[in-house]
């Protein structure tokens, strides 16, 4: 079995193939949880400190990202969402899902469960306020809008009551930005045999996400792992098949150098960069064979993953 792992400038890729046989029970863990007191009204202040973004980024970029979970939405480790509505630059109802930030070239975009809103839901993990460029040119300033940040950028009607979400701090551009380069990772061939039960891996492979060329100044530098498929429920940093793949019941998984599942959508802190210095950085990866399913069919095993960059 053999495998490659192309990352495109901000993604890649993982091949490989396998041959022979094996199988056993899967298990899956749901978790749930129950709401204590809730309010009828929650402010949450998204943001709220010294943002350096980059000054020249194409149109519809993210730039930041500011994460709210289900207990600082509505109190509770669940939160039922009936509507949102948009405020444009923390002022006039907006029809988003894009809206103006009071800063020129800053937009934003709120999403639940990793989309904009558009029909009545419930969210266990945290939602997502993103910055984003538009096509004026970021020229800095506070994020707060109409009134002083008394008007908030969202309200989120919920089950139980409303939340409101305000946008505070100030922006500085920067200019430049880091460079993440294309890589392809190729596992090594392995017999179906190894992997004997759902759950069981095989083939690890050790990679360097590149992280080049970041220039000084900014306050943190994250990257986000997108899987090409989306991230699959309950299986922690495993890849969808992309094109090509002829073996069943097995994926790639993506871990980090110790073995723990890498943490997919959501933005990680790359922690060698200094605003003073700035320079380039790896951080170090594993991707293995994974058994998935209880029966398994040997063959070439393809994902594929995008690696993101945000800026504060």
């Amino acid at each position: 079995m053999k495998k490659h792992f192309p990352m495109k400038s901000t993604a890649k890729k993982i091949t490989r193939t396998i041959v022979a046989r094996r199988l056993c029970t899967v298990v899956f863990m749901a978790i749930a949880t129950s709401p204590s007191v809730k309010a009828d009204r929650y402010n949450v202040y998204a943001f709220g400190q010294q943002l350096s973004i980059p000054q020249n980024t194409a149109s519809g970029q993210v730039l930041a990202r500011h994460y709210i979970t289900p207990t600082q939405a509505c109190g509770s480790l669940r939160c039922y969402v009936i509507g949102v509505t948009n405020y444009s630059a923390g002022g006039a109802p907006h029809s988003g899902p894009i809206i103006k930030t009071n800063v020129s070239g800053i937009s934003t975009r709120l999403l639940i469960n990793g989309s904009v809103f558009s029909s009545a839901t419930s969210f266990t993990q945290p939602i997502e306020v993103q910055l984003l460029s538009n096509e004026y040119p970021n020229l800095g300033g506070s994020l707060a809008g109409a009134a002083s940040g008394t008007v908030p950028y969202y309200k989120i009607f919920t089950k139980y009551g409303s939340t409101y979400i305000y946008m505070t701090g100030t922006i500085t551009p920067i200019a430049g930005t880091c460079s993440v380069p294309s890589q392809t990772v190729k596992l090594p061939s392995t017999m179906l045999n190894k992997l004997d039960q759902v759950g069981s891996t095989a083939g690890t492979k050790n990679f360097q996400i590149q992280v080049n060329n970041c220039p000084k100044g900014y306050n943190r530098i994250g990257y986000l792992l997108e899987p090409v498929g989306g991230v699959i429920e309950n299986a922690p940093g495993v890849l969808p098949l992309t094109g090509g793949s002829t073996a069943s019941g097995v994926k790639i998984q993506i871990t980090d150098d110790k073995g723990q599942p890498a943490t997919m959508g959501t933005s990680i802190q790359v922690d060698g960069y200094k605003k003073e210095t700035g320079g380039s950085h790896a951080i170090p990866m594993q991707a293995s064979y994974l058994r998935t399913g209880v029966t398994a069919t040997p063959g070439t095993v393809n994902g594929a993953l995008n690696v993101l960059l945000d800026y504060q």
